[in-house]
């Protein structure tokens, strides 16, 4: 697959360093960001922002939903917190959002897997009766797990760091990139914003080889019209990498 392009679409920085890997691959990458990720800049959110990670050592558990949310929250982390608060339980929701928080001296753990899902099948709902969980993620982020650790007895509160938005792209930008041959996916969401502009501007993209992180993802493929959707079980370089490999037979 020397010679094929491979469109990378989750968000930056992550996508440059997506797009690398695949490079060092011997593959061709195209990158177009179906995310943009903007931290949150009011100031009076920001103070909540400070407030709640000053009060962070409350909780049992801290539970970071993406790489975003990692990278934002040790910046944050840093500034209120010199040396970590004792007793709290890191978690990262898939090894790329685990690797992040490790990088930067956040001693977490990962459940096996790389879903919400997984992670909730991994919580023993025993253990979370009565357990303060902090959620980091961004503003209106998927409430499902949220939902289910309440429903197990913890109680839950939320710590938003920045805000998703649907990146502006005209016409030209589709007409300049190469030919593509297959497609990564890393969030429903993303999903979402490339297929509403395939629909408008590259809809015989529809029927190549998209890979998407999760069963949940997947399904929301298929439903938009994708054809040769397929799960790569992970949102990570790594599971996506080695399912183009299995599909490319290299």
């Amino acid at each position: 697959m020397p010679n094929h392009h491979i469109l990378i679409t989750r968000p930056e920085p992550e996508n440059q360093l997506s797009c690398e890997r695949v490079i060092a691959h011997g593959w061709h990458a195209a990158s177009l960001p179906m995310l943009a990720i903007e931290a949150i800049n009011d100031p009076q959110k920001i103070a909540q922002i400070r407030s709640q990670v000053f009060n962070i050592d409350e909780f049992n558990y801290v539970i970071f939903v993406s790489k975003n949310a990692a990278r934002l929250a040790c910046e944050w982390l840093d500034q209120c917190w010199p040396m970590l608060p004792i007793g709290v339980n890191w978690i990262g929701i898939g090894q790329g959002t685990t690797q992040t928080l490790l990088d930067e001296g956040v001693p977490a753990i990962a459940n096996p897997g790389h879903t919400t899902e997984a992670l909730l099948a991994w919580l023993k709902p025993v253990k979370m009766r009565d357990q303060k969980v902090l959620i980091v993620r961004g503003h209106g982020g998927r409430p499902e797990l949220g939902q289910q650790l309440e429903d197990r007895g913890a109680k839950v509160s939320y710590l938003s760091l920045y805000e998703r938005k649907k990146p502006l792209y005209h016409a030209q930008t589709f007409f300049m990139l190469p030919d593509i041959n297959l497609i990564w996916v890393t969030s429903g969401e993303g999903l979402t914003h490339l297929s509403e502009y395939v629909m408008q501007h590259k809809p015989e993209w529809l029927s190549l080889p998209i890979f998407t992180p999760s069963e949940r993802v997947n399904q929301l493929a298929l439903e938009l019209g994708w054809k040769k959707a397929s799960c790569a079980h992970g949102a990570d370089d790594t599971s996506l990498i080695n399912a183009t490999e299995i599909h490319t037979g290299l």
